[in-house]
């Protein structure tokens, strides 16, 4: 079987665990093209955005696991910069690895937390160059500790969801290679919990870093349990709600 995974700090405290064979399978990718790899692909699963499901409600979605986040450490973080001048937000720089998650839901977020509707800019390479407020997605957070001066998306999003943000899903085009995935994923999450720490300790970031990635590692999960599966569900119609897409859909969880 072949594994399309982003290419993350998270995605890659799973691919940690896998066995050395595994390991060989798996394929980092932009977040925003996994799931077109996906399609093209057989016996292949891929940890696709969670609202990549919008316009492929036809595949498989395990209910085991994926990427869950349930406090403020996360894979994005929103970045304003210090004009006390501006006060009102119209636009918004995306910036890292964009998908559809972000792109959909902070137009959402600015439109239920503080009534405003924001224009989306997307910026090439994962710099921040832009005066204007930046969401950035990815590792770069991470470098110099920068996440510490962001705001938390998924904090955000929890917010309004009153459940865990589920950033990204295991999916198949074939249900039976999702049942032999879920097989093999009860296994896999007993060693991520053993291989856990000395993998962050391996992190080429800064020692307070490491350090943060280790007080917060239990706030994101991989293995999913009733509130995740409800912060899908929950996730997915808030497009419904705000007229982006005309029906909700339907998970076809295995």
């Amino acid at each position: 079987m072949k594994y399309l995974f982003p290419d993350n700090l998270f995605s890659r405290f799973l691919a940690n665990s896998f066995s050395e064979e595994d390991k060989k399978q798996i394929s980092f990718l932009p977040s925003a093209q996994i799931t077109a790899a996906l399609l093209q692909g057989k016996n292949s699963i891929g940890l696709i955005p969670t609202l990549d499901l919008l316009k492929h409600e036809e595949l498989s979605i395990s209910k085991l696991g994926g990427i869950s986040f349930e406090s403020e450490f996360c894979n994005s973080y929103f970045y304003y910069p210090a004009n006390p001048d501006q006060k009102k937000i119209t636009e918004i720089i995306l910036s890292g690895d964009v998908s559809s998650i972000e792109a959909i839901l902070c137009k959402i977020l600015f439109a239920e937390l503080y009534d405003q509707e924001v224009k989306i800019t997307l910026q090439s390479g994962g710099e921040m160059t832009s005066e204007k407020p930046v969401l950035l997605i990815g590792d770069n957070n991470f470098i110099n500790g920068k996440c510490k001066t962001g705001i938390s998306f998924a904090d955000e999003v929890i917010e309004i969801l009153s459940a865990p943000f589920v950033n990204f899903v295991f999916a198949s085009k074939e249900k039976k290679s999702m049942e032999d995935f879920n097989n093999m994923f009860v296994t896999l999450i007993p060693k991520y919990y053993d291989a856990v720490l000395p993998f962050i300790s391996s992190l080429e970031y800064s020692e307070e870093m490491r350090n943060k990635i280790k007080q917060e590692f239990s706030s994101f999960v991989f293995d999913f349990d009733s509130m995740d599966l409800d912060g899908i569900a929950q996730l997915t119609r808030l497009p419904f709600y705000h007229g982006m897409i005309k029906e909700m859909i339907d998970i076809k969880f295995v």
